[in-house]
């Protein structure tokens, strides 16, 4: 029986952890911690050399700012905590909806193209648009021919070069001009479906057409449903 207690409390001495302890400072203070700082040192002061008025009143002022502060950081993370919510039902009421969006994507949807537009910086002459299927087969070429300065939509009934209606889904467009330079003062905004959304670290990003990342001032127009 002794021998056995000696071997438990040998073996409990052992398993004791016997490693110093060390202390992990804060890095950042609160208002408590001031507040303690400032009555240890009152504590601990020399009692034949107090603090002198003022210099009791201006730690007294610069506890009084730091108080201030951090009530001002903590009504300044309630207007984030709001701000934050508000986008949130802001980018929830737009999941589902039709928007529009630059970018070369298109979109049919029950046979039907949803749109998009053909932006000229200066005139041209001779503008082709062709289109192309998920799998990157031309599926439909355009012939727009010689078209003002401004804003076009896109006429597209959603039928291939055979008269035949295409599936739904996401469809490319790629302007074709007579010079690369005629290329470059183009913009093609199509419209899609607002499918998802992402939310990380406090950004978010939205989901156009099902993959395409896009932010909410992407966004030229909401497009309200038929009824």
């Amino acid at each position: 029986m002794i021998e056995n207690r000696v071997q438990t409390e040998n073996r409990l001495f052992t398993e004791i952890d016997t490693k110093p302890k060390t202390r992990v400072p804060k890095k950042v203070l609160d208002r408590d911690d001031f507040m303690l700082l400032f009555i240890k040192q009152l504590e601990y002061q020399d009692p034949l050399k107090p603090l002198e008025n003022n210099e009791m009143a201006t730690q007294l002022a610069l506890f009084n700012q730091v108080d201030q502060l951090f009530d001002l950081n903590e009504k300044i993370k309630q207007l984030v905590d709001i701000a934050q919510n508000d986008k949130i039902q802001t980018i929830s009421g737009l999941i589902g909806k039709k928007v529009l969006v630059e970018g070369n994507t298109g979109r049919i949807e029950n046979g039907n193209f949803l749109g998009g537009k053909v932006i000229l910086d200066e005139p041209i002459n001779d503008l082709k648009l062709k289109i192309y299927d998920p799998e990157g087969n031309l599926v439909r070429t355009l012939d727009l021919g010689a078209l003002p300065a401004g804003e076009h939509e896109i006429e597209w009934d959603g039928k291939d070069e055979e008269g035949n209606t295409l599936p739904d889904g996401n469809y490319r467009f790629s302007v074709e001009t007579s010079s690369v330079e005629e290329a470059d003062l183009i913009t093609i905004k199509t419209v899609g479906r607002i499918t998802g959304a992402l939310l990380e670290d406090g950004e978010s990003q939205l989901l156009f057409n099902g993959y395409k990342e896009i932010s909410i001032s992407d966004i030229t127009k909401i497009i309200a449903e038929e009824a």
